[in-house]
Parts: structure tokens; sequence; C-alpha cells
């Protein structure tokens, strides 16, 4: 994976809580081990006061940074009251073609809590499935009608712009987010370290097989489940498994079974679909090309088994999900 840049876009009166909780969790995602993502804090002020009191200092001016497709632009939540006075439409619109360019570019686009306004008053939320804090919601709906408003979720990902509720639902937004880009585990180990559970409101269940490894404290398991979940378009045996982890495939079999209650197949089957899952309906791969992510030989094994679980084809199941949005 290359390295992606993450931009914190800030605004006057910017809270600090919608703004550290996310950028934790990519801080916490580089800590385990590989650098995934870089971090930088951008402004069109270089001091800037926020909504707690404390006060940023040489910022970087977005202008100056050279950002590429798969990057993203986050907006953490603004003070609702000195929007919705107006007093905010100066830079807002200075930012405006700026994000609009990196957007067009292929740049992802995010919001926290309230940032979800600065976006629809830059016109980027017109026709987008999208979500902000409860108490931001009717003014939203009342003066951005164009916005396809989400009541009731914690975040929305869609065309490449990803909307959270507030406060704590960026924390939520920001895993599901190093879900996509990067391995489930990954997510989850995060949301250990991090001492919280990772809700994904746009799942059918609430349920998340990748949380299955808190329920045990085997070393050599836990390492199966790491190595599965970071490679799942790797075609490991048991046998190749075994050996990295330096035991018999009898007794690896044997140990992941009584602190999982499933066989490695199983499991290793249940990751590849959650994953294909995600990429069926929050990108726009095509189906060989998400057959290929996830491991499978061909795109009608994929469907197959897809089918099988579903009772639907991949690509039916996408439509159906695109047409529930």
């Amino acid at each position: 994976m290359a390295l992606t840049n993450i931009i914190f876009l800030l605004f006057p009166d910017t809270h600090l809580l919608d703004l550290a909780g996310p950028a934790q969790v990519f801080h916490e995602a580089n800590d385990q081990g590989k650098e995934y993502f870089r971090l930088h804090f951008a402004s069109y002020n270089k001091n800037l006061p926020t909504r707690q009191g404390l006060q940023f200092a040489n910022l970087v001016h977005p202008e100056d940074l050279q950002l590429q497709k798969g990057d993203l632009v986050c907006i953490p939540g603004i003070d609702l009251s000195r929007f919705c006075e107006g007093r905010m439409d100066g830079i807002i619109q200075q930012a405006k073609k700026w994000v609009k360019q990196q957007y067009k570019k292929g740049v992802n686009i995010a919001s926290i809590c309230s940032g979800a306004l600065v976006l629809a008053e830059m016109g980027m939320l017109n026709g987008v499935r999208c979500t902000t804090h409860w108490k931001c919601l009717p003014y939203a709906k009342k003066r951005y009608p164009k916005a396809a408003w989400v009541d009731d979720i914690l975040y929305v990902l869609n065309r490449d712009i990803f909307t959270s509720a507030g406060m704590t639902a960026g924390v939520d937004m920001a895993l599901a987010l190093v879900e996509q880009w990067t391995n489930p585990l990954l997510a989850a180990k995060i949301a250990r370290e991090m001492v919280i559970n990772i809700r994904r409101v746009e799942t059918k269940s609430q349920e998340n097989i990748f949380l299955d490894f808190k329920n045990h404290f085997n070393a050599d398991v836990y390492k199966a489940q790491e190595i599965l979940a970071d490679r799942l378009d790797a075609r490991y045996t048991i046998k190749h498994l075994a050996k990295e982890i330096n035991m018999s495939d009898r007794q690896l079999a044997r140990l992941f079974k009584s602190h999982t209650n499933q066989t490695i197949q199983v499991y290793r089957e249940n990751q590849r679909l959650e994953h294909g899952r995600q990429l069926l309906f929050n990108t726009e791969l095509s189906i060989k090309e998400i057959a290929v992510q996830c491991g499978y030989k061909s795109t009608r094994q994929f469907t197959r088994i897809w089918k099988d679980r579903a009772s639907l084809t991949p690509l039916e199941s996408r439509r159906k999900n695109l047409t529930a949005k």
C-alpha cells in the first residue's frame, strides 16, 4: 500500500474531539509497525483558535501540499452558531476552489460533525448521500436540500465523500477507512488499542468477524489471524501458515478451532467475503478486481461463493445496495 496523505483542513472554532479522534486512529495505524498514513494539519489561517480555546500555530497552507489520487482531505466540525451567522463564509469560499480541485483529481473528501455543512456550502454534497450531527440536520436539510441527508447513522461513505455524525462518530468513520484501505484486523487492533468497539453502521449485522481475536489471548492463533488478514489476496495453505508459526499444521488447526470456534478455512472465507462486501459497496472496483483483491482464483469462484451466501450475484447485490441508498 502506498503512503496515504491525510490532510485535516481546519477552520476557525474547530472542535478538538472532531479532529483528535480521527487523527489518533490514523496515528495508531502507523504505530502498528508500518507507516500507512502521513498526517498534515492545514488552514488558510496560519494561526487558528479552536472552539475549546486551544490555539493552533504554524499550520500548513493547503496550496503548499501536493496531493495525489487516494489521499484524504478531512474537515472536522466547527462551531455551528458561527457558521449559521455567516462568519465563516469568507474562508469557506477561499478554500472551495482548492477542495474541488483535489476531489476532481481523485482525492477523497471527508467531514466530521458540522464539517459537513462546510462541504455543503461548497456545493460538494449535491446529490451525495451524507450525514452530520443530529443537531445540525434540521438546518442542513433546510439550507442544502440538494444533498441526500441521512438520519440515525454514524457515517456514510458515498462517491468518495465520507461524512460522519458528531463527536466520536469521526473515530468510527476513520476506523472504517483504515479497514477499507488496509485490512480489517488492523482496524480491530486500533480499536482495541483505543479501548473502543467498532460499529459498522452500513453493514447488515453489527457483528464484525475481525474482532473475534479479542475473545482469546493465544499468541499463536492471534499471529495466524494477523497473517491471514494482512494478506487476503495470498493463497496460504494451512501447511504454509503453520510453518510461519513454527508448529505442525495439525496442531495449528486444532488450536485455531479451539480458540475461535471456526476452522481456518471458514475463518479465511468469512474474512474474504467481508472484505469483498466492503469493496463491493464502498468502491467502484469491478467484480474481477474485487475477486483478485480478496484472493479468489477467478471472478467465477468469487461469484459462486458470494451467491451461495447472499442468494444474489455480487453485481446484483451492488445494484440492490445502491437502490437502497
